[in-house]
């Protein structure tokens, strides 16, 4: 067993708190987790990480968020915005790949582009609805007014964001979708 008041790097800080690296990071430049410097890097106490957890949360800070798109640069912009938020980011290049991610660890929000060689958004959707009913969806799409988002509204609802991706309205799809889907789960 570890040694409670053993020193932790940012690194292993994240893991034991179940929170992406930068989140942690954050929350120690803004002094809102007990943490200390030595140099440049920060330092954690784990004793003092557990008992700073009695009372706090990382609320969706640890949101596992999945982003299915063709686009190299849109999963690029995408995790540019939201990591920094503290949302862990996982990218599949296409249905499939998105579909194998799911298979091992499933999302708490799917970010998914409708048109994709090779399986498609709405094909994932299709599939990924059988076994992930309640999990929020939001599109992004450079065609709102398609047969694709139409047929994708078939399988349940999902949010709508317009291509190109920008920060404040991806930022409040995000929060609106988790909240009520982690809301949901809670009770």
């Amino acid at each position: 067993m570890a040694d409670p008041g053993e020193t932790l790097t940012t690194q292993e800080a994240a893991q034991l708190l179940n929170a992406h690296v930068e989140t942690i990071r954050r929350l120690a430049r803004r002094g809102e987790i007990p943490s200390f410097k030595i140099g440049k890097d920060w330092r954690f106490r784990r004793e003092a990480l557990l008992r700073w957890t009695e009372t706090h949360h990382l609320r969706h800070r640890e949101a596992h968020v999945l982003v299915i798109d063709d686009e190299e640069i849109i999963l690029d912009v995408v995790r540019e915005l939201l990591e920094p938020e503290g949302y862990r980011i996982a990218t599949a290049s296409g249905g499939e790949e998105g579909l194998a991610h799911v298979s091992h660890a499933a999302p708490d929000l799917v970010l998914l582009d409708l048109k994709m060689p090779g399986m498609g958004g709405v094909e994932f959707l299709r599939r990924f609805r059988e076994g992930h009913a309640e999990t929020p969806v939001v599109v992004v799409t450079g065609y709102p007014d398609s047969d694709l988002m139409a047929r994708a509204m078939s399988y349940g609802p999902v949010t709508l964001l317009a291509k190109p991706v920008e920060r404040e309205p991806l930022l409040r799809s995000v929060r609106i979708a988790l909240r009520g889907s982690l809301a949901g789960r809670k009770s």
